[in-house]
């Protein structure tokens, strides 16, 4: 019995049109007609506003609850997260949530797994079973603004991802070039920026937090995606509302949240202790070497065991201090300490296995 999923002619024609209709389409035009400044900025305007829909609303929010917005924040989510053309925030958030369950298995929706082209857009191309939404999204059921744009979603996508930049091109003079920079071609920049975070953050990266699974940070897919990139941390610790934890990782959609904080917009924001996050980089560095210590000399792989179990030890009082400790001066020194040994360690282990499999 054949039960490969059913090809979706109408949607794959729309994925393989768009953006022949959005690249070719507006370059020949702009160049036939004239380019103008409003043009490209018409375009990043209407990427920002949905991008960020995306981001800090369909994933970090509404899938992830990693902070709580107010009605306002997910009415705007609601009407530009429409204009992504990635379906309704229930269907979204509901295979998101189905992914992170079973990411790398035969029931994650775009396991990479299955080829790079499966999880960048040949998934998209078949029909599947409705996602489990009465299982993994009651929370998304109850709520009124998830179901008026379930209802309301092919009106939004029309008129709001095509409707609203035509009509910014008529107030500009230029109807045709509104829809070509405004709709389609930011249409085809979201589609495959968001479709890269399924593939090439699966696919090339750093398994910085979490070696057990194919998630990847990589710092170009954040670049491209208003901050999704790093995808090990994000599998690690998905409600986290963060996904580049350090001051200068690129994460708009993270700057977007805590200045909603700021308005008074958005509260509760989570966020994952470091403690957590360094006993987290250590596991995942740890389980990089272990497979190695099969093909060494059991003598150096004794010694390289016990280095990693005192760096384990060390970093679990630090964590401990943390919990305890009423003075977040003092639960970082110790903190700083456990993580200057099991790093030291770590690199004393990784050139005893450099030294011995040469």
């Amino acid at each position: 019995m054949n039960t490969k999923p059913r090809i979706n002619v109408p949607l794959m024609s729309f994925l393989m049109l768009t953006p022949v209709v959005g690249i070719a389409g507006t370059a020949i035009y702009t160049y036939i007609h004239g380019f103008a400044l409003w043009m490209p900025l018409l375009a990043l305007g209407m990427y920002l506003a949905v991008g960020i829909s995306i981001c800090a609303g369909y994933h970090r929010f509404f899938s992830h609850k990693s902070y709580e917005a107010s009605r306002p924040v997910q009415i705007f989510y609601a009407i530009f997260g429409a204009m992504a053309a990635q379906n309704s925030i229930l269907w979204w958030a509901s295979s998101h949530r189905t992914h992170h369950q079973y990411v790398d298995r035969d029931w994650d929706p775009y396991s990479i797994k299955r080829g790079f082209w499966w999880a960048h857009i040949l998934w998209i191309f078949h029909d599947h079973d409705a996602p489990d939404v009465e299982g993994n999204a009651p929370d998304l059921l109850a709520n009124p603004i998830v179901q008026w744009q379930a209802r309301w979603y092919k009106v939004l996508l029309i008129a709001g991802g095509f409707g609203l930049p035509a009509l910014i091109g008529a107030l500009c003079g230029d109807v045709w070039a509104g829809l070509l920079w405004g709709g389609f071609l930011r249409l085809v920049v979201i589609h495959h920026t968001t479709f890269f975070v399924n593939s090439l953050a699966h696919y090339v990266g750093e398994a910085r937090y979490n070696a057990e699974v194919s998630a990847r940070d990589n710092w170009a897919v954040a670049l491209l995606t208003l901050g999704e990139g790093y995808h090990s941390f994000h599998h690690r610790f998905p409600a986290d509302f963060r996904n580049g934890i350090r001051w200068f990782q690129w994460d708009p959609a993270k700057w977007f949240i805590a200045t909603l904080r700021a308005l008074r917009l958005a509260s509760d924001l989570r966020s994952t202790s470091e403690p957590q996050i360094e006993q987290a980089r250590m596991q995942a560095a740890i389980r990089v070497v272990e497979p190695h210590l099969e093909r060494i000399p059991e003598s150096v792989a004794g010694e390289i065991h016990r280095l990693l179990t005192s760096a384990k030890e060390h970093l679990a009082v630090s964590l401990t201090l943390w919990r305890k400790s009423s003075t977040r001066q003092f639960a970082r020194q110790h903190l700083r300490l456990g993580r200057r040994e099991w790093r030291a360690a770590y690199r004393q282990a990784s050139s005893m296995i450099a030294q011995t499999t040469v």
